[in-house]
């Protein structure tokens, strides 16, 4: 054993005192300060965790191709992005278009079905039911990092979840 492992084993045997315990409290305090963790962590993690415990159906981002107004202009344009995900279960389409500050979400699932949907942005989790040929919608909704949870009426137990999107 090095001479730096040693130093490491018995340091690792002692028990901290009030001097340790606040020079650790500080070293959070200034992490905390210069470099806090982001807003959204703990409820990302908390998805995540649920995720992974309800053994989910978890969708994958397919890209299409560039939306025909991707261009760099100087006059205003209309925002309008289609996004497909799929999975072996389920696929769903979305047109995300910009309504002023706010955002409107149409969707579609194939094979058609009544869904449950979710649309979860930070704490919240704005819900609809998609009619009997799958077709969904979200209005006045704000912009930020959003994902759709949908469930199915045969396995609702077992609920697709889309990757995190920016709305």
């Amino acid at each position: 054993m090095s001479p730096d492992e040693l130093t490491l084993v018995r340091g690792a045997s002692c028990t901290l005192d009030d001097i340790d315990a606040e020079i650790l409290h500080t070293l959070a305090a200034i992490i905390e300060r210069v470099d806090p963790g982001p807003a959204v962590l703990i409820d990302s993690i908390g998805l995540v965790l649920t995720i992974d415990a309800l053994h989910t159906e978890v969708a994958e981002l397919r890209q299409i191709g560039a939306p025909d107004l991707a261009l760099r202009s100087e006059e205003p344009s209309i925002e309008a992005a289609t996004i497909t995900f799929t999975t072996d279960v389920l696929t769903v389409m979305i047109t995300v278009q910009a309504e002023a500050d706010r955002v409107r979400v149409d969707g579609w699932a194939t094979p058609p079905a009544s869904l449950g949907v979710e649309l979860h942005q930070g704490g919240l989790v704005t819900r609809t039911q998609s009619d009997a040929d799958g077709r969904f919608s979200f209005s006045d909704l704000g912009r930020g990092p959003a994902r759709l949870v949908l469930r199915r009426p045969q396995d609702p137990g077992l609920p697709v979840v889309t990757p995190q999107i920016e709305l």
